[in-house]
């Protein structure tokens, strides 16, 4: 189990974390095991690595992702996956960020190993971000009008209009 990839900075509970499978469980101590109320979305990537004579290769890799489950949560998450990771990427400071409080996390993790002649490599590895929000149902209404504003910026008009 890859634990602790991140926590509420709300609550300092809801460890995040992966199991063999790997699929992502919360508070592996606890039992149920779900987030706290203050976490809006996961998303990530899982890869494995194979060590040849050539160097790394990736052998496999599965995305991991959790949203709040509520009716047309996946289809929303869908159609806002292009302006969540950029918002992952960017943060509370970019121009098109909620106005709602959030925190981006980063989930990152790795193990490495050592070769018969010494070197290093990765075995797998983690990477990804988790939101945290102070109210993640406002954090979720507000992004389509965030979205909105982003593409309008983008818009460009022809010459001679």
């Amino acid at each position: 189990m890859i634990r602790q990839l991140a926590q509420c900075p709300y609550c300092n509970g809801c460890e995040i974390g992966l199991d063999d499978h790997p699929d992502l469980v919360f508070n592996p101590e606890s039992d149920p095991q779900t987030p706290c109320q203050h976490l809006a979305l996961v998303d990530g990537r899982y890869s494995q690595w194979d060590r040849t004579e050539y160097g790394s290769r990736v052998i496999g890799s599965t995305e991991f992702r959790w949203a709040p489950d509520e009716p047309g949560a996946e289809e929303r998450t869908h159609q806002l996956l292009p302006y969540l990771r950029e918002l992952l990427e960017v943060g509370p400071d970019w121009p098109y960020a909620p106005a709602e409080p959030f925190v981006v996390r980063a989930l990152n993790a790795e193990e490495k190993a050592t070769g018969p002649k010494g070197k290093t490599y990765t075995v797998w590895d983690v990477d990804g971000s988790a939101i945290f929000a102070a109210n993640p149902a406002a954090f979720w209404a507000a992004l389509p009008a965030c979205q909105e504003r982003q593409h309008a910026s983008l818009e460009v008009e022809e010459e001679g209009q």
